[in-house]
């Protein structure tokens, strides 16, 4: 029996503005040399810790890959690759120890991995593209988050994209703020950018 994770589609796109955002499957081992090279970017490594040798990043996402509780894709923007993201499932991540959730219950990390994103606008639609993702593949009533609670950018955007800071959970590597995103509250405000794509 697929999981919820192995459910979800290996590629998806979604256009807002005229500009096309695209998640698709990573490609083992081809996407390797990509990965590594974002995880030793300086802005990517203190939040992510992986800035590893090639072969141990291999082995990594090796393991990774195999694991069936979470999709691990590639976050694009018009036909290049800028980023990635792990969509996992809340109650059987190690998330799942700290909230009480729902087992429909995804979540997502992010990191843009190319510099050249940055200030332009993309992280708004991007955090679009990874709800409307889950949201129209799943029967996910909530999306969840657990970011450092000191990544104050990342706090000042999600409060305006419908994702609700609810507490601080103390993990092993951060104090994290725990945000659901509901799904009625997030078509309220913007079903209408789907239907636009």
């Amino acid at each position: 029996m697929l999981t919820l994770s192995q459910k979800l589609p290996d590629y998806f796109e979604y256009y807002e503005d005229g500009t096309q955002y695209y998640l698709r499957q990573v490609q083992y081992p081809q996407d390797i040399p990509l990965l590594h090279q974002w995880m030793h970017e300086p802005h990517v490594i203190p939040q992510w810790q992986l800035n590893k040798s090639e072969l141990d990043l291999q082995v990594y996402f090796d393991k990774m890959l195999a694991d069936d509780h979470q999709r691990l894709l590639i976050v694009g923007i018009d036909g290049k690759d800028v980023g990635y993201t792990e969509i996992y499932e809340g109650k059987r991540d190690r998330l799942g120890r700290y909230y009480e959730g729902d087992e429909q219950d995804l979540g997502w990390h992010l990191l843009f991995g190319d510099k050249s994103v940055f200030g332009k606008g993309f992280l708004r639609p991007t955090i679009r593209l990874l709800s409307f993702y889950i949201f129209e593949h799943s029967q996910a009533k909530k999306i969840v988050g657990e970011p450092d609670h000191t990544v104050k950018p990342y706090a000042a955007v999600v409060e305006e994209m419908c994702y609700e800071s609810q507490r601080l959970i103390p993990m092993p590597e951060k104090t994290a703020m725990l945000y659901y995103c509901y799904r009625e509250t997030f078509y309220n405000k913007f079903e209408s950018y789907f239907k636009a794509s």
